[in-house]
């Protein structure tokens, strides 16, 4: 069996593409501009370099790879910057998926498509919903979360057309240790650097917003039961089912760190809309037979261990070639 990843070089390809080699699959994996957590893989899976907003190199990929399941994740992934760059963000997110389709429905119409939303697609939901089912209104309040409606909507013209097979996926808050931009790595990075002594206060933004984590490595094995067993036509949350205020995640790692640790607002990092809570129903999910198993603690706890070494290793680099350069000149 061959698979695809679009996108692997993101926080969940890496731990997808491990699992899936436990399975006895042959892993082809895309990467745009790095292969940041994907080194350890190199000997393992098929990389190949992927801009999905050219169609051409989505026909050369799937020519190659010649899959019998793709797991679209390639996008521009971070809310705070489709403000900053919508159009940038449709590029990737829309027209990158309309390549995909249009690369599959002539070169592999049988192939069964994964096609990764978000939860940014739910938007603000009604106070009488406590946990967000598949089946509510989506009314999203980015250009991210539009552009995941959209694409979306462009998998299901394309089902229902030309009787692809596509199972949407809508992921919650996936954390976990590796390289990803999210609040929890944001907060890690922060402390590491302040623990080094190259930084000394910790900029925030919303802390009362409540979300629904979901560690990566479960992740994976949520989406490898969707890919096994899922229907298509079919949308899956793929969430904890919940809720953390960030508050409660900055608390608790800054409980971790000995240092004493400066917090500030930082109005930069607060968005003109922001959903105040969100959290998901993973009914169907469970259905598949799957179910959390590692808690918000423990990733926190790992996610500040990986940045940690991160830090600590970069930090080792950059003094050894000072000290390099401070030798050289006095040669």
């Amino acid at each position: 069996m061959n698979c695809l990843i679009t996108g692997c070089s993101g926080l969940i390809g890496p731990y997808l593409a491990e699992l899936l080699l436990l399975q006895d699959v042959t892993v082809f994996a895309t990467y745009h501009s790095t292969l940041d957590g994907l080194h350890h893989l190199r000997d393992q899976v098929v990389l190949l370099p992927c801009d999905v907003s050219q169609p051409n190199h989505l026909r050369e990929v799937l020519e190659r790879a010649r899959p019998d399941c793709v797991f679209h994740m390639a996008a521009e992934s971070h809310p705070a910057k489709s403000w900053q760059d919508p159009e940038g963000t449709f590029r990737i997110n829309l027209l990158g998926t309309l390549n995909l389709l249009n690369a599959l429905r002539r070169q592999n119409p049988d192939c069964l498509a994964v096609v990764f939303g978000s939860s940014a697609e739910y938007g603000r939901p009604p106070a009488v919903y406590e946990r967000i089912s598949e089946t509510l209104p989506l009314r999203p309040d980015s250009p991210y979360g539009v552009s995941k409606v959209a694409a979306e909507l462009l998998s299901d013209v394309y089902a229902r057309a030309y009787g692809m097979r596509i199972i949407h996926v809508r992921p919650f808050f996936v954390v976990g240790p590796g390289r990803a931009s999210n609040v929890c790595s944001d907060f890690a990075i922060r402390i590491a650097e302040i623990e080094l002594g190259l930084a000394d206060s910790l900029g925030v933004g919303n802390l009362a917003a409540v979300r629904d984590f979901v560690d990566v490595r479960d992740a994976a094995r949520a989406i490898w039961a969707i890919a096994e067993k899922g229907a298509a036509g079919e949308v899956y949350n793929l969430c904890s089912g919940q809720g953390y205020s960030i508050q409660e995640v900055l608390d608790h790692m800054l409980a971790l760190s000995a240092n004493s640790i400066q917090v500030y607002t930082d109005p930069q990092k607060c968005r003109p809309l922001d959903t105040p809570v969100l959290i998901g129903d993973n009914a169907k999910l469970q259905q598949l037979g799957w179910i959390p198993k590692i808690p918000l603690q423990t990733s926190l706890a790992d996610i500040l261990n990986f940045w940690r070494r991160q830090k600590k290793d970069t930090n080792l680099a950059l003094r050894g070639s000072h000290q390099n350069l401070v030798q050289g000149s006095n040669a």
